[in-house]
Parts: structure tokens; sequence; C-alpha cells
């Protein structure tokens, strides 16, 4: 499984703007291939029995909300081709061209993860 997430700072007066246009972009990457597209509304983010919390390390202004969009894909390959698909070659240039006029986009923070072990291609000799 390979996922991509994405934390967003949305002005609240924006919120509903932004939520609707990432319903619909969900859609599109959902009918490209995407297993699945989801948002996700903060809950806590200041830690819990001595964590740090995403606070820690993502500034947040009063007048914003966090949101936490997830796209799931069966590997990377996977990502890539629904990315090709859609005519971008990753998920940050698709959500610039949709969505920059709600959030800045330089604040968006995007990281992949895996279920597979990148060093385990590294010890079969494969390239990673």
């Amino acid at each position: 499984m390979y996922t991509v997430i994405c934390f967003f700072r949305v002005k609240r007066n924006k919120l509903d703007a932004f939520m609707k246009m990432s319903r619909q972009s969900g859609e599109m990457l959902e009918s490209h291939g995407t297993l699945e597209h989801d948002m996700y509304f903060s809950h806590e983010l200041t830690g819990r029995q001595g964590s740090m919390g995403i606070l820690n390390l993502i500034e947040m202004d009063e007048d914003e909300e966090l949101i936490l969009g997830q796209s799931k894909f069966k590997d990377e390959q996977h990502y890539h081709e629904v990315m090709a698909s859609i005519g971008f070659n990753d998920i940050i240039h698709y959500l610039d061209g949709h969505i920059k006029d709600i959030v800045e986009m330089n604040r968006v923070v995007t990281s992949s993860f895996s279920t597979k072990d990148p060093r385990e291609s590294q010890s079969s000799g494969e390239m990673v």
C-alpha cells in the first residue's frame, strides 16, 4: 500500500470552498484509479501523554483550520500511473492547479508512505 498525505492550513472563511474543491478533487482522483481519497478535520493537535502534537511541527494562525488529506494507492507504481492518467507527475502539482486560490500551496505539507520496507529492495540488489 502507498499513501500520500497532505496537511492544509485553511483560513476558516475559505473552509467551505476548500472542502467543496477537495471533494471534487477526490472524485477526480478516484475516477482515475485512486483507491481512496479522504479529508479529515483536525481534532486534537497538541499531543497526548507527553508526546508532541502536530502544533509542535506546524505553526498555525488563529484563523486557520488544519485539514489532513489522504490518498491511497496499491503501490508507488500505481500512484505514478494514476497521476499520469490525470496528466500530472505528482499530487502536489495536481492540487496546485485546483486549490491554489483557496490555500497557500507553499504552506502545504506533503509526504508519502509505503507499507513496503525500502530496505528489502536494497538487500535484493534492486534500485530504490
